[in-house]
């Protein structure tokens, strides 16, 4: 039997981070983590398949300085990163810049159905 992959559920909501465990945990291994930095000490003992990361948490650019942080080390660039956020919904920051400066992979608004979460770990994965 094939070992599950794992994904990372960063968010500083625990009901985020709970909903999301839910979702996922019948299909993958999930680890989770309250902000950018529980995100970097989780990828130092374990590199995951997935990581699913809010875009604000401690600080306004939390997620974003992580998912930097990801994109600029060796170790960790490809791994495929998803980001969530609510912010586009008081506010389409993402219409305003470049879609290249982020290196993210791809965007979920809050709140995701457990389908579309899912659907996509499922795809990023290719589980």
């Amino acid at each position: 039997m094939r070992e599950p992959k794992t994904v990372f559920v960063i968010d500083d909501d625990p009901d985020i981070v709970e909903f999301a465990t839910s979702v996922l945990t019948p299909y993958f291994n999930v680890k989770t983590g309250f902000s950018g930095n529980d995100c970097l000490q989780l990828v130092e003992s374990n590199l995951p398949d997935l990581i699913l990361m809010d875009v604000i948490m401690s600080h306004i650019s939390d997620g974003l300085d992580c998912l930097r942080k990801l994109k600029e080390s060796p170790q960790t660039k490809q791994i495929p990163v998803v980001m969530m956020t609510s912010v586009n919904d008081v506010y389409d920051y993402r219409s305003q810049i470049d879609p290249t400066f982020f290196a993210h992979d791809r965007w979920l608004d809050k709140p995701v159905k457990p389908e579309v979460l899912l659907r996509t770990a499922l795809e990023m994965t290719g589980a």
